[in-house]
């Protein structure tokens, strides 16, 4: 069981998009999936179709074998949950005094259940993304092809080298750009200087910006599932085989 998060230094950049249809991409190669959403913003219920009324999640019942959900693509998941703001402090309190508890709840989930799971976490330096790589194989930083995005790569790379320095069974991070514009000279400048300064961290596979995708979200399905043949799906299908052959490799 290989077990990836996807974290970003801002918002906006598409990373809890990405996940989810990371993850069905995955399944359609046949891999069994499990998505847990550490993200407060607790929207991969939305992208995986549950029911928005629906309070249940990790934060509520924690991450075992009793709060996973089935979805209709072909991937279960473990949504955050809905809490009062009240609750959300008193659960983030824990989790800090607590560093191993995600981690600790993906080692209680059946062993055999999961080829890979993904782990989705809010933007920025936050303990959420300080559980996620106390658990985490690998990460994947997710960006966009802009100079604001550019700008915090050092920072994040630098908090997931600080936050992995003591989980023996990390192996790397890498950077993945989403919503790629076609023509853009800012744009591929921007992909070109990364490969510059940090190589074959660099995932090389970049997905495309594409109406497919906010498209499908509006209909609530992972654009794999709405528009299976626009660019974007064929980018994130490349980027499921890629993220395969990574963990095969390892």
């Amino acid at each position: 069981m290989e077990i990836v998060t996807f974290i970003s230094g801002k918002g906006g950049v598409g990373k809890s998009t990405l996940t989810c249809n990371v993850a069905v991409g995955l399944s359609a190669r046949g891999k069994r999936v499990l998505v847990i959403d550490l993200d407060p913003q607790n929207i991969q219920r939305l992208h995986l179709g549950m029911d928005p009324e629906e309070i249940a999640g990790l934060a509520r019942e924690g991450i075992n074998d009793d709060a996973v959900f089935d979805s209709p693509f072909g991937v279960r998941f473990i949504p955050f949950g809905r809490l009062q703001d009240g609750e959300l402090v008193e659960f983030e309190q824990q989790l800090r005094l607590h560093p191993d508890w995600v981690k600790n709840g993906i080692a209680n989930l059946d062993p055999g259940a999961y080829d890979f799971v993904l782990i989705d976490t809010p933007p920025g330096a936050t303990t959420y993304l300080q559980q996620a790589l106390h658990a985490a194989h690998r990460a994947l930083v997710v960006l966009l092809a802009d100079a604001a995005s550019f700008a915090t790569v050092a920072r994040i790379l630098a908090l997931v080298a600080t936050h992995t320095r003591n989980n023996e069974a990390f192996i790397e991070q890498h950077i993945v750009l989403n919503q790629m514009p076609l023509r853009s000279k800012l744009s591929h400048q921007v992909r070109k200087s990364l490969i510059e300064h940090y190589g074959s961290m660099v995932v090389p596979v970049s997905v495309r910006r594409d109406p497919g995708v906010p498209q499908a979200l509006a209909f609530e399905r992972p654009v794999l599932q709405y528009e299976p043949t626009c660019p974007a799906s064929q980018a994130i299908q490349a980027l499921a085989d890629w993220l395969i052959d990574s963990s095969e490799a390892s």
